[in-house]
C-alpha cells in the first residue's frame, strides 16, 4: 500500500508535467555519447514514443554544431513537445566534446553538457547534467557516463523517492553497408541509465541511413520505475521512431 500510495504521488507530479525525451545527440533514449553535431550543420529530429495503452508526446528538436574545431566540439539546441499539457514545453541543451585521440591513440573522447532545460518549476525545469566518455573499437563504439538531475525535485521523484543521479553506458555498432537504392547503411545502438526515476531505461534500435543524411531510428525502450509509468502511461515499456535530418549547407 505505502509503495501503492507513492507511485501515485509521483505519477501525478510527472503526469502535470510529462516525461521529457530529450533531442540532444543521444544514442536512443539517452545522451550517452560524444558524438557532437558538425558545426553550422543543422540537425531536424521527430521523435515518438508509443505503446498500446498510452505515449510521450512528440518532440520536435533542432541542434547544431556551434564550434569550428576538430579539437574541440560543441552543440546547442532546443525541442519542442506537444501536445503539450502546460504553455511550457520549451527546452534547451548543449554540450561540449573534447575530440578522441587528442593526447594520442589511447585517449577517449569527453563529452559534458545539459539537456532538458525548462523554465516553469515543476513543469520542464528537469535540467539534465551528463558527463559521457567513449572509445571507437573494432567492435563498436563504447560509451560510459553518468547523469546529475539539477531541476526540480518533484519531477525527479520517483515510486522509492528522490533520484537524481545515475550511471549511463551504450554501445552502437560500425556501420553495416548495404548500399541498396534508398537505403546506403544500417547501425544497431543501445543505452542504458540507471534510476528508479523518469530517466532510468534501456533502449536498442537500428538507424536505417536511407542516405548519409536522412535516417530513421526504430526499437524499443523499456523504463526501469515500471511503476511510475504503468501509473501514468498504461506501459512501461514503449517503442520509438525518431526520424533524424542533417542539412549539410555548407559542403
Amino acid at each position: 500500500m505505502k509503495k501503492a500510495l507513492k507511485a501515485l504521488a509521483a505519477a501525478a507530479a510527472l503526469a502535470a508535467a510529462g516525461a521529457a525525451s530529450a533531442t540532444p545527440s543521444t544514442v536512443v533514449w539517452t545522451p550517452a555519447t560524444t558524438y557532437t553535431q558538425p558545426y553550422l550543420v543543422p540537425h531536424l529530429t521527430y521523435d515518438t514514443y508509443v505503446a498500446e495503452k498510452g505515449l510521450l508526446q512528440n518532440t520536435y528538436g533542432l541542434t547544431m554544431g556551434v564550434i569550428p574545431s576538430d579539437k574541440i566540439q560543441g552543440e546547442i539546441g532546443f525541442d519542442l513537445f506537444y501536445p503539450g499539457l502546460t504553455a511550457d514545453f520549451f527546452q534547451l541543451n548543449g554540450k561540449i566534446t573534447v575530440a578522441e585521440n587528442l593526447l594520442g591513440g589511447w585517449s577517449p573522447a569527453l563529452s559534458v553538457g545539459i539537456a532538458n532545460v525548462g523554465f516553469e518549476a515543476d513543469v520542464s525545469d528537469y535540467d539534465l547534467l551528463h558527463a559521457t566518455l567513449s572509445k571507437t573499437t573494432p567492435i563498436g563504439t563504447l560509451a560510459v557516463g553518468g547523469y546529475y538531475g539539477a531541476g526540480s525535485e518533484a519531477l525527479w521523484t520517483g515510486t522509492d523517492g528522490l533520484e537524481r543521479s545515475g550511471f549511463m553506458a551504450s554501445y552502437a555498432s560500425p556501420e553495416v553497408k548495404i548500399g541498396l537504392p534508398g537505403l546506403e547503411k544500417v547501425v544497431f545502438a543501445a543505452d542504458y541509465s540507471s534510476g528508479k526515476n523518469w530517466f532510468g531505461a534501456v533502449g536498442a534500435a537500428a538507424s536505417l541511413y536511407f542516405t548519409s543524411n536522412v535516417s530513421l531510428l526504430t526499437g524499443p525502450v523499456w523504463f526501469l520505475d515500471k511503476d511510475l509509468y504503468q501509473t501514468i502511461y498504461g506501459s512501461d515499456f514503449m517503442w520509438t521512431a525518431q526520424i533524424d535530418v542533417d542539412i549539410p549547407f555548407k559542403k
